[in-house]
């Protein structure tokens, strides 16, 4: 159960017992959790009495002029999921199809940060004044892991002490989106930053602590505040934001970076578009080679004399930042 909300409509008994199966079937359903509430909530003003009628879940996935074309195709996923539980069960259910989907804005383009932006933006990130809440320490490192690595701000934040290996430079990452556990190469550079970190925060190693560790309240970091951070530093850098909807930048836009500048050095080196597709894929634990396939639009936005230069492929394919021979920010005397 999502906090301390209950059902109380018609459905309420059939909606936990939709979430627990799925669940019991490896489905994490947090989203879907929260939809099945606002469902649930809805379900009060309609006569549910002979079951799921077309009139509810046409209110429930209707477009509202705020959303997001994935808004409401979550919406109607929901829908043709729990309506397929209900009629497994006896219970007639009307099951909405896609064709009612909006035709909406184009589809989202996300910010494509410049090899020049991401110097600058780290830059800031090193002269964050040193403070209580070890903010100095620990975005120039997070950041660092997100495009150095192109994983989820979940994924990294789950990461445990025993996840980071710094001995053989990897990441594990477990039990992320799409239930594709995935073990991870990590740059030198990336390699010492996250040593400089363990120095500064994990004195003792705890395998099962997290690797990523605040030292106040639950001891664990959280996602809209970093993205306050972020977005503040976005402006502070004087990169137009042009909010989400208008295609500004995002803590996200991190990962949709690396996948384009993973392209980019790839195709520099002659790494073909389909091998470096393949590759990309599997590192970034997509479902589908459609997933990372849009990369190659986007690298060829951002970089439109690559297209001519794919040739015989080498060995180092993802990018690294300079080299680096030992950590220290700007605050830090010798």
């Amino acid at each position: 159960m999502s906090g301390n909300k209950i059902y109380q409509g018609r459905f309420a008994e059939l909606l936990r017992a939709f979430i627990e199966e799925k669940r019991s079937l490896g489905c994490r359903y947090k989203e879907e959790e929260r939809l099945s509430f606002i469902f649930d909530q809805l379900s009060l003003n309609y006569d549910c009495s002979d079951g799921l009628t077309a009139e509810l879940a046409d209110a429930f996935t209707g477009y509202q002029p705020n959303w997001q074309a994935t808004t409401q195709k979550r919406r109607i996923s929901f829908i043709q999921n729990f309506g397929a539980y209900l009629l497994r069960h006896d219970i007639q259910a009307f099951r909405a199809g896609y064709a009612v989907m909006r035709n909406m804005q184009p589809e989202f383009k996300p910010y494509i940060f410049s090899h020049t932006e991401m110097d600058q933006f780290f830059a800031m990130a090193d002269n964050i004044r040193p403070n209580c809440r070890n903010s100095h320490i620990f975005y120039p490192v997070l950041f660092r892991m997100l495009y150095g690595t192109g994983i989820r701000i979940s994924e990294a934040l789950s990461l445990t002490m025993d996840d980071v290996d710094l001995k053989e430079q990897v990441l594990r990452v477990i039990n992320p989106k799409n239930h594709k556990d995935r073990i991870l190469p990590i740059s030198d550079s990336v390699t010492e930053y996250c040593r400089w970190y363990q120095g500064k925060i994990h004195p003792f190693y705890h395998k099962d602590d997290l690797f990523f560790k605040s030292n106040r309240g639950t001891g664990c970091y959280y996602r809209n505040n970093i993205q306050v951070f972020f977005s503040r530093m976005i402006a502070n850098a004087n990169i137009p934001t042009r909010g989400f909807k208008g295609g500004g930048p995002h803590l996200h836009c991190l990962r949709h970076t690396f996948c384009v500048h993973s392209l980019e050095k790839m195709i520099r080196e002659g790494i073909p578009h389909g091998v470096a597709l393949q590759l990309l894929c599997s590192y970034m634990g997509h479902q589908s080679l459609s997933a990372t396939g849009r990369y190659l639009q986007l690298t060829a936005e951002a970089f439109p004399d690559l297209m001519e230069k794919i040739e015989e492929a080498t060995k180092d394919i993802f990018p690294i930042p300079a080299p680096l021979e030992k950590v220290r920010m700007p605050y830090e005397e010798e």
